[in-house]
Order: C-alpha cells, then sequence, then structure tokens
C-alpha cells in the first residue's frame, strides 16, 4: 500500500422528523445548497471541511468536554440536517451554518440513518427506541434488547430493518410501531459470538453484512433465510473480529469493514492484526487494502464513511484526547492505491455526511473527551 501524506490544521432507535412525509415521486436530496458561512453558529458539536479535513471551520462555541457527536445526516428536505450530541438532538437549516437544539432523547452513542420526508432514525445498542415529529417526542416499542444496526428503505421511509445482538432481523412497515422477525440470526443459538456490528443496504434491505467476534462477518441476501459465512478476512481462515463496516451508497456490491486478525495479532504481525477490507461481491470475499501502522493509526471500530458517489474512496480516522492526540481524517482512494491523511485538534470525529449537492463539502460531528 503505497501511502502520502498530507497535514492540515484545524454514535435508542428513534424516529426523527422535520416535516411531513414526501410525495412518493421526489428525487431525495434535491436542491441543496453549499454552507455559505465562514464560521459555524453552535454549540460546537458538528462542523465542516471542503478539502477532506485540511482546514476546518471554525464554530461560535467552543466544544465543553464531555461531548460525543455520533449521530449526522443530511435530509432530503433541502438544507436540513440533523445530529445527535450525546443525547441531544440538533438541527441546521441553512446547509450547516446555524445548529438549535431541538430536544432530548433516550439513548447513549445513538447513531442516525436518514429516511424519505425528512426524517431520520436513530438508535442505540440498548435498543431505545423513540418517535420524534417536529420537536415532540414519543417512546415507541422497540424489537430486540440489543441493535446492532439499522437500515432504511431508501424510497419508503417508514420500512426499517434492525439487526439484533444475535443477528437476527426485524422488520418493521410503519416506522417502527410494530415490528416482526424475519429470517434466521446469522449464527446459531449455541454460537458464542458478539455481533458488533450490521449494516444494511438501503437499495435492498435484504443485503445486510454483519460483523462479530472470533468468526469474522456473514452476509445475506435474502433477508436473512440464509447466511454466508465471508472469506478473505483472514489468510490463515483463523479467527477475525469485525468491529465495523459499510456498504457504499455509491455502488452496494462495494463492502468495507475494519477487523483484527487474531493469528496474526498473536504472531506479532507488523500490522498488529488490524486491517480494513474491501469487497466487490457484497460482502461475500473481502481483501486487506489498508493496514495498521506505517503512519496510519486503526484502532478497533473505527468510524467508516464511504464516499457518497465514488465507491473507490473510503473516509475513516483515528483520534484521541489523550495528550492532546487530536484527529487524523484518512482518505483512502483505490484507484490511486493511496491513503492521504489531514490532521485536526478535536479530540475525534465521530460522525461525517456529506452535502448533498456536492459531496466535498463534508459535515464532522466531533467529540470533546478532555
Amino acid at each position: 500500500m503505497k501511502k502520502a501524506f498530507t497535514i492540515g490544521v484545524a454514535t435508542a432507535l428513534v424516529v426523527l422528523s422535520a416535516a411531513g412525509p414526501a410525495a412518493a415521486d421526489d428525487e431525495p436530496f434535491g436542491r441543496w445548497r453549499q454552507p455559505a458561512c465562514g464560521t459555524v453558529n453552535g454549540d460546537g458539536s458538528v462542523t465542516y471541511t471542503r478539502n477532506d479535513g485540511r482546514t476546518i471551520a471554525p464554530t461560535s462555541q467552543v466544544l465543553r468536554p464531555v461531548v460525543y457527536t455520533t449521530g449526522l445526516v443530511a435530509l432530503d428536505r433541502p438544507d436540513e440536517l440533523l445530529a445527535m450530541s450525546n443525547n441531544a438532538l440538533l438541527t441546521s437549516q441553512d446547509a450547516g451554518c446555524t445548529w438549535a437544539t431541538v430536544g432530548k432523547v433516550n439513548g447513549r452513542n445513538t447513531e442516525l440513518v436518514a429516511a424519505r420526508g425528512g426524517r431520520a432514525y436513530a438508535w442505540d445498542r440498548d435498543g431505545n427506541l423513540t418517535l420524534a415529529t417536529s420537536g415532540a417526542v414519543t417512546q415507541l416499542t422497540s424489537p430486540a434488547g440489543e441493535v446492532a444496526g439499522l437500515g432504511v428503505d431508501r424510497y419508503r421511509g417508514d420500512r426499517l430493518r434492525v439487526s439484533d445482538g444475535r443477528g437476527q432481523l426485524h422488520e418493521s412497515r410503519d416506522g417502527g410501531r410494530t415490528w416482526r422477525t424475519v429470517g434466521v440470526p446469522a449464527w446459531a443459538q449455541g454460537d458464542l459470538v458478539l455481533v458488533y456490528t450490521a449494516v444494511f443496504d438501503p437499495y435492498d434491505l435484504n443485503h445486510v453484512v454483519v460483523g462479530g467476534s472470533d468468526t469474522g462477518a456473514r452476509v445475506t441476501f435474502d433477508g436473512g433465510r440464509t447466511w454466508t459465512a465471508s472469506t478473505g478476512l483472514s489468510k490463515t481462515g483463523g479467527k477475525v473480529n469485525v468491529f465495523s463496516a459499510a456498504i457504499s451508497p455509491a455502488a452496494p456490491n462495494v463492502v468495507y469493514a475494519m477487523g483484527l486478525d487474531i493469528g496474526e495479532a498473536d504472531g506479532g504481525a507488523p500490522s498488529g492484526g488490524r486491517h480494513i477490507y474491501r469487497s466487490f461481491d457484497g460482502g461475500r470475499r473481502f481483501a486487506p487494502v489498508v493496514d495498521h501502522g506505517d503512519g496510519v493509526t486503526l484502532a478497533n471500530g473505527p468510524l467508516l464513511a464511504p464516499h457518497p458517489t465514488d465507491p473507490g474512496v473510503l473516509y475513516f480516522d483515528f483520534g484521541t484526547g489523550w495528550a492532546a492526540t487530536g484527529t487524523d481524517i484518512y482518505k483512502y482512494d483505490a484507484r490511486r492505491n493511496q491513503v492521504t491523511v489531514n490532521h485536526n485538534a478535536y479530540d475525534r470525529v465521530t460522525s461525517i455526511a456529506f452535502n448533498p449537492s456536492n459531496p466535498g463539502v463534508m459535515y464532522l460531528g466531533v467529540a470533546e473527551e478532555v
């Protein structure tokens, strides 16, 4: 892997709605503007960059610890975004220049998934489920006590699926009010597997990739009726932990994952066994494309943010508040077989969203730990 480095300075299931449902034939994310501000007005939880993090827009307030902005999405209403900062729901209606608090939701490390109709679904590992519209918050019943991931049908905002902590899928067709179980668990009942992540193809909710402890990843293309163990995560076929994954919105056959090859780690490999992998067939077969080391730091379960229009580009990061280390935002470019990096002073970048009209504008949800 060739690596070129440039330096710049600088995560309850909840349904959140900013407006009523969209017309069925509306194209998602139409008529978006780019942010017109030099400084973002808000509490400092969200900012933006136009150059992969080389320079980052300042904020009117300094972020005060301890804050983790683990959810951030652009909506299909022009210029509207939602973010989760700790358990506070934030909204912007001017393409990310001004942020205000909508209200509080139950949960911690809450993530967001955008849906049609000016909505986003938010979820956390503890399975909290809440519905919020125009600032009103209504508690809902969750299908499971533990949730590993959530997906929403790109064209039907009321249809969503979640994976529970066993890789069992559950579906709702009424916006998370009622649920039914679909398919079978990704792992058998007797398998001692911790499911770290589950990611859904928004164009086909039957396509799901789950990552777990020791046994790597599994993929289904029929809504969980059958599951296939992913290959290529270990050269020796040994145990692998898959901590995070992402399906490219530009080409759902391209899947990225971050994993730890336990055999390599125990054997003292220079990478420590940590790799980012890529699949070209939806998650059946993976190959390592980025290794830990040589200027790249891979922690367990980094944020993975595929480019919205280029399946060959993936953003990921490493950051910590320890000793004012700051955060590196990495960009993997498959065409160049290259990783570039830009540094900023935030303790961590915990969520990334892209401006729908110009993906060169990246919104950053940041964290302050110290």
